[in-house]
This record gives structure tokens, C-alpha cells and sequence, in this order.
């Protein structure tokens, strides 16, 4: 049995291909509201994939953080913000062979969580797959993305990301996660702030907000090389600019949070960025001025400014 630690986009996602895959998922919700809602509608699931032309339905099993079954394999797929106390919640389940994969997004999360759980084997993925909710049991596969996987102590991959592999999820598995993450980070930070203040689907970023993006790939770069990650400027210009043409069409994941009224994940991406400048004293003024932006339009939304 597959545990899965959040019912969001994400979540759902991956339980819908995991047991479409044959493996069997059960979904953990967080309070007894949540969980009766899911059941009743007995837990169904729309999974619409508008690129492969395909909708199915799922029934997906859905239990509480304190259920009784020990939990041997832990996906978590909450925000970054909400993943340790997530995990905190069902720490006393997980076996001692237990493994966790995290998909959170930007950087800061998965090493509190490490912490957390030193005797466990901690996998982080880079995700980026589009997938949106028009209503809570309905999902829509918006951009087939790439799933990459890692261990950060540089262990060897697991049996089961072979076993996932052979019966069809498309997965990669890579040995430096962290300069992995780290350039997925660079890429969040460019595109989900400017797609939140323009408002705009990440498609528009190229015309609208070419020298921005200039500017922030620049001081992203001089931090990466900061902490040893290599990437020449030319290269991390290429894959943001790849990155915004594959998912044109899609909703960046703060954009959607600010369209809701849910709290962003800025602090694990433009927050962790500057907490890095800052170890090293560098001079990063785009990336101030654009967190600085965004905090102002954070405030006047409502929304928690971390």
C-alpha cells in the first residue's frame, strides 16, 4: 500500500497514476470534514487528460492522519509550508524501513524533513506536471511533465522507482538531487512571482517580461555558482525559456494559490533564495525587488506575506 500525505492537485495526480499503474494508493486527509466529504462521494475521482484525449474515473480510499495502518511507503504532496507538520502528523505510523518521496516545490522543506526523520531514507523529486482542480473530485491533467528523483545522501535508487518505472510511469532517477533542485528552484523564481503579479498564464512571461527575466537568471546564476552548482548563464536562460514554452498554457502553482486565496509559497522559493545571498553576502537586487513587489501584492490580497 501506497500512502499518499495530501489530497491537493498534486496528490490526487499521483494516486491516480500510481493505482492506474495497479498499485494500490490510499490517500491521507487531514480532519474528519475533509473525510467525510470525500466519502461522500465515495471517493470518486474525474481525471480528465485533455493530451491524451482520455477521461476516467477512479475510486480512490482515503483515511485520517491517525488510522492504525502502519505506513511502509509515504508520498507527500502537501505545500511546502504544510509539509512538516504534515509528516509530524503520521510520524509514529511510518516502520522503520519506511521510505518518503517529496514533491514539494522550491527548496527549504525536504532538509527540515530530513531532519525530522534521520532513519528513514528521504527521497526529494523535482515535479512538473500541470494539473489543476475545477472542483474537489475533479482533476484536470493540464501538462504532462518530467518527474525526476533523488536521494540527497547519494544512495543508490530504490527498488521501487524500478518497479514504477516498468509498469509505465515515466520517472528519472539522478544522482546530484540537490543541483537538481536547485535549478528548478531558479526556474520557480523567475516564473511564479512575475506570473502572479501580471496575472497572466506562464506563456506570456517571453513578451511581457523579457528583461525581468533577464535580469533574475543573471543573479539566480551567480547564486547557483555560489553554492557550487554548475550552470553557465546561457544554459539556465535556455531551460527557463524551455520551461515557459512547454507549459504556455498553464497557471503557474502561486498564481492559482493567489486566484484562490491560499497562502504562496514565496518563503520556499524567493525566501529561500535570499536566505542563501544572504550566507554569502551577495548583492542580488532583482531578486529583492521582485520579493519586495510581491509582498506588496500579497498584502493588499490578504495573504500571508511567508
Amino acid at each position: 500500500m501506497l500512502h499518499i500525505l495530501g489530497a491537493g492537485s498534486m496528490g490526487l495526480l499521483w494516486a491516480a497514476r500510481l493505482q492506474r499503474a495497479g498499485f494500490p494508493t490510499q490517500l491521507i486527509l487531514r480532519n474528519i470534514e475533509r473525510l467525510a466529504a470525500w466519502q461522500a462521494h465515495a471517493g470518486q475521482l474525474e481525471l480528465t487528460d485533455p493530451g491524451q484525449h482520455q477521461h476516467i474515473s477512479l475510486s480512490l480510499n482515503a483515511e485520517l492522519p491517525d488510522s492504525p495502518e502502519p505506513i511502509r511507503f509515504l508520498l507527500v504532496a502537501t505545500k511546502a509550508y504544510a509539509a512538516e507538520d504534515a509528516v509530524r502528523s503520521v510520524q509514529h505510523r511510518l516502520s522503520a524501513d519506511a521510505d518518503v518521496l517529496l514533491l514539494q516545490n522550491g527548496m527549504g522543506s525536504q532538509q527540515a524533513i530530513s531532519r525530522q526523520l534521520p532513519r528513514h531514507r528521504v527521497f526529494y523529486a523535482t515535479v512538473t506536471d500541470g494539473a489543476w482542480r475545477p472542483s474537489a473530485h475533479q482533476l484536470i491533467w493540464a501538462g504532462h511533465g518530467q518527474t525526476i528523483i533523488g536521494d540527497p545522501r547519494q544512495g543508490p535508487p530504490p527498488d521501487w522507482l524500478t518497479r514504477w518505472q516498468e509498469h509505465g510511469l515515466t520517472l528519472e532517477w539522478h544522482a546530484d538531487i540537490m543541483a537538481i533542485l536547485w535549478r528548478k528552484l531558479a526556474i520557480n523564481c523567475a516564473i511564479n512571482p512575475l506570473t502572479a503579479l501580471l496575472d497572466c498564464p506562464n506563456g506570456e512571461l517571453l513578451e511581457r517580461a523579457h528583461g525581468r527575466l533577464e535580469e533574475l537568471s543573471q543573479e539566480l546564476q551567480l547564486l547557483m555558482s555560489a553554492f557550487g552548482i554548475p550552470l553557465s548563464l546561457d544554459i539556465l536562460r535556455t531551460q527557463l525559456d524551455q520551461v515557459i514554452r512547454q507549459t504556455a498554457t498553464n497557471s503557474s502553482s502561486m498564481r492559482q494559490d493567489i486566484h484562490c486565496g491560499r497562502r504562496t509559497e514565496i518563503d520556499f522559493m524567493l525566501g529561500f533564495a535570499l536566505r542563501s545571498a544572504d550566507q554569502l553576502s551577495l548583492a542580488v537586487p532583482a531578486l529583492r525587488k521582485l520579493n519586495a513587489e510581491l509582498q506588496t501584492y500579497l498584502a493588499t490580497h490578504g495573504l500571508p506575506l511567508d
